[in-house]
C-alpha cells in the first residue's frame, strides 16, 4: 500500500484512483504471491520436486515437503501480520481476529463438523454400515492411518497448512480492504486454492509418462472443481464462525471421506436404495443447517 502511494506522488494521475482499489490490488497480489510460495518451496529442493524417479508418497519425501510448507507458512503469516499492522493499520488483535486465530469457540468447531457430517451422511452410511467388513477395527484403523507419513501428511499437516495460508491469510487480506465484498470473499478468494492444486497435473504427468495427457488433465479439472467447491464450504464456515480451526477440522474430515459416490451400486439393491436416500436427505439437512448452524457472535461477516 505505501508503494502505492510513493507511486501516485511520483505520477499524479494515480491520485485519482480510490484507496479501497489499492487495497484490493495489494491484497490481491499478496494472495497470488502466497499461493506461490506455497507451492513453490515444493520445487526448491531436489528431493521435493516432482520426478519419475521417485514417488510424492515415499516417506523422506514427505518429511521434507512437510518441512517447506512449514516454512511457507511462516513467511506467510509474518507478511500477513504485516500487512495488516503496517500497511493496513490494524491492531494486532484485530488482525488476529481477522486471521481466525483468536477468540476461540469450541462449539463453533462442533457444529461445523456437524454440518459436514450431515452433507456426508450418505458415505457415512457407506464406510460405518451399509458396506463395512464386521471385521474391520475402526479405531486401528484410524491409528494405523494416522500413524503412517502419508496419513499425517493428507489429514493433520495438508489442512493445517492449508488453511493457514488460503483462508487465514487470504482472507484476512481481503477482510482489511473497507467494505470488503462478501461475494469475492466467498466465491473468488477459493479460487486461489484450487489454483494452487493444479501443479498436480505436471507432477501426474511426470510420474506417469505412459497415461495419455487427456486423462491427467481431466483428473486436475475435477480436482480443481472439487477444490473449488470445497473452498467455498471453508470460506462460508469461515467467515461465519470467525474461527480457523473449524476450518481446518471439516477440511480434515473431508479428507478422511474423499470423493462422495454420486453413481454406482452396492452390492445389495436394498442397500443402494438405502444409501442415494441418505444421500440425498443428507444434502437436504446440509442446505437446512448451512445459516443456523454456522451461525456465530464472532463472524467476521454479516450475512
Amino acid at each position: 500500500m505505501d508503494i502505492v502511494h510513493t507511486l501516485a506522488r511520483r505520477h499524479p494521475r494515480l491520485l485519482a484512483i480510490p484507496e479501497s482499489h489499492t487495497a484490493i490490488v495489494s491484497a490481491v497480489l499478496l494472495s497470488i504471491l502466497f499461493t506461490c510460495i506455497y507451492v513453490g518451496v515444493l520445487y526448491l529442493h531436489p528431493l521435493t520436486r516432482p520426478s519419475p524417479r521417485q514417488s510424492r508418497d515415499a516417506p523422506s519425501v514427505i518429511r521434507l515437503r512437510i518441512r517447506a510448507v512449514y516454512t511457507s507458512c511462516l513467511i506467510t503469516t509474518f507478511s500477513t501480520l504485516y500487512a495488516l499492522r503496517v500497511l493496513g493499520g490494524i491492531d494486532f488483535m484485530t488482525s488476529l481476529k481477522y486471521m481466525g486465530i483468536w477468540p476461540v469457540n469450541i462449539l463453533d468447531i462442533v457444529k461445523a463438523v456437524f454440518l459436514t457430517m450431515v452433507l456426508f451422511a450418505g458415505p457415512l452410511a457407506e464406510k460405518l454400515w451399509l458396506d463395512r467388513d464386521p471385521r474391520d477395527d475402526l479405531v486401528m484403523d484410524v491409528k494405523t492411518s494416522l500413524s503412517s507419513w502419508i496419513g499425517w501428511r493428507n489429514y493433520i499437516v495438508g489442512p493445517i497448512t492449508e488453511e493457514i495460508t488460503f483462508r487465514s491469510h487470504i482472507l484476512a487480506l481481503h477482510l482489511s480492504v473497507p467494505s470488503p465484498n462478501i461475494t469475492t470473499l466467498i466465491f473468488l478468494t477459493p479460487l486461489y486454492f484450487g489454483i494452487a492444486h493444479l501443479h498436480h497435473f505436471y507432477e501426474f504427468k511426470l510420474t506417469h509418462p505412459d497415461v495419455p495427457p487427456h486423462f491427467g488433465l481431466l483428473r486436475s479439472l475435477i480436482q480443481f472443481t472439487y477444490t473449488t467447491l470445497f473452498g467455498w464450504f471453508a470460506a462460508w464456515v469461515y467467515l461465519r464462525s470467525g474461527n480457523l480451526y473449524a476450518a481446518i477440522a471439516i477440511h480434515s474430515f473431508c479428507n478422511v471421506m474423499g470423493l462422495p459416490r454420486f453413481w454406482g451400486r452396492l452390492e445389495e439393491a436394498w442397500k443402494t436404495y438405502v444409501y442415494y436416500t441418505i444421500l440425498v436427505a443428507g444434502a437436504a439437512g446440509f442446505y437446512y443447517g448451512l445459516f443456523r448452524w454456522t451461525e456465530s457472535s464472532y463472524a467476521l461477516i454479516v450475512v
